[in-house]
């Protein structure tokens, strides 16, 4: 127990930031936030051991437990939210098939049996009709869904505009 105490006692400011990295590679591993606080506490902790007023391992801790406290009830609601409308933002990002739904394209040869080529921009796409329609060449349509290297589409509606 005397070794522990001692520890304590002896411990330098530069510990407090080995423990924030620590954490801080903790956190990147598991993506959470959680271990974010704790993090940003130890900073604020490894900062205040400089000055002579907080020498004691007692203050420290106290000093590191109140921090993490606050940071989590005042930090952490604030930092969800914006998070999640980050990733709101580019949730299409890594599902490009997705992002071609809406679009519209011209069939490139006559439609068999609800299937046959689109082209969309300067690619032919594998194309089957959502509701097994034929269509001739030329017909503009619109894609309705993705499913690997296959568009499903749709004619469009007279009333809507290009």
């Amino acid at each position: 127990m005397e070794q522990i105490v001692h520890f304590f006692e002896t411990i330098p400011f530069w510990y407090w930031w080995i423990l924030t990295l620590g954490l801080l590679a903790l956190e990147v591993m598991t993506g959470t936030t959680y271990l974010l606080w704790p993090a940003a506490a130890a900073v604020i902790t490894g900062f205040s051991a400089l000055f002579p007023f907080s020498n004691s391992w007692q203050l420290q801790i106290l000093l590191f437990t109140i921090t993490t406290g606050i940071l989590m009830m005042i930090a952490a609601p604030r930092l969800k939210p914006w998070l999640a409308s980050a990733r709101h933002d580019h949730e299409l990002l890594n599902e490009r098939g997705t992002r071609k739904i809406g679009r519209k394209v011209s069939v490139n040869s006559d439609f068999s049996n609800g299937n046959g080529h689109v082209r969309l921009d300067d690619t032919l796409w594998l194309a089957e009709s959502e509701t097994g329609e034929d269509y001739p060449a030329e017909t503009k349509l619109e894609i309705t869904r993705v499913e690997g290297a296959k568009l499903y589409v749709k004619a469009i509606d007279q009333n809507q505009s290009e």
